[in-house]
């Protein structure tokens, strides 16, 4: 779903746009290359996901020259009621990263909400150069897309997240940064998630995200990492078209590269679009 950091951008800033749009508080968020999870306070779930999902669809099959859905069907929703609940929850979104072993600690992943909390008391200052022209604008933005009063884009193309996110409710249920810092420390490993998180996510949900786990590997390549190799090669080789432009056999070629790289499957699976079972099947060929 997101390969490189402008579509993470791209995802964050659509998941802030929808909550202006449809009376949505949105308090936490975490976007991983193949899901995204937020904590939100809505009326109607429904709605504001089919918000963010319909609008990016159509940004990435219009920027990779693709067609059909994109991610799983559907999303898994659970209404956090308890104050165990919240901080359990909040604490699992922008944790993940360091749950999927993407990074060791949780604002060390840029695509996650967890530093933009106690910023004041832990003596952060966000550093942004702010987009203020219309054409400057046009570069991250349909044509379209009109931002809310106090909505601003940094040069990055993200929207600064100090105006959107409601963070003083975040930092109410935590109570304090000591107690926030606590949390952002527990274990992020299989204990941890499925005896607090995982163990009322539901069936379903707790299988889909083991699914996703990555193995432990200091020294491993992230997605995009592997995508951004991916489109310097389309570049140097099919004059920049799109990874929907690569064959079954040019992917699979791909395929064997990462493989002697120590690559995963489900990684390359996940980055070239293509099935593990036919990776799989093809790993005894001279292609693979």
């Amino acid at each position: 779903m997101f390969r490189v950091p402008e579509d993470y951008y791209q995802g964050i800033n659509r998941a802030c746009l929808a909550a202006y749009h449809n009376d949505t508080c949105l308090l936490a968020y975490s976007f991983m290359s193949n899901h995204f999870h937020v904590i939100v306070e809505t009326a109607n779930p429904y709605r504001y996901i089919g918000s963010i999902r319909n609008g990016y669809n159509k940004w990435f099959n219009h920027k990779y020259s693709r067609k059909g859905p994109l991610g799983y069907p559907g999303f898994h929703a659970v209404e956090l009621d308890t104050l165990e609940h919240i901080l359990d929850g909040t604490t699992y979104v922008i944790r993940n990263g360091v749950h999927h072993n993407v990074v060791s600690y949780p604002s060390g992943y840029p695509f996650c909400s967890a530093r933009f909390y106690f910023m004041k008391d832990f003596g952060i200052k966000g550093l942004y150069t702010p987009l203020t022209s219309w054409k400057e604008q046009r570069k991250f933005l349909p044509w379209k897309v009109k931002l809310p009063p106090g909505y601003i884009l940094d040069k990055s193309g993200l929207l600064i997240q100090e105006h959107i996110l409601q963070t003083d409710m975040v930092e109410h249920y935590y109570g304090s940064p000591r107690k926030f810092a606590f949390y952002m420390n527990k274990l992020s490993g299989e204990e941890w998630a499925i005896l607090n998180i995982e163990s009322w996510m539901g069936a379903q949900a707790k299988d889909l995200l083991n699914s996703e786990k990555l193995l432990k590997n200091p020294n491993r390549f992230s997605d995009i990492d592997i995508c951004e190799y991916i489109d310097a090669w389309l570049l140097k080789n099919k004059n920049g078209a799109p990874y929907t432009a690569l064959s079954v056999t040019e992917k699979l070629r791909l395929a064997s590269q990462f493989r002697r790289r120590r690559v995963g499957i489900g990684q390359i699976s996940r980055c070239l679009a293509i099935s593990e079972d036919l990776l799989k099947s093809a790993a005894g060929s001279p292609v693979l």
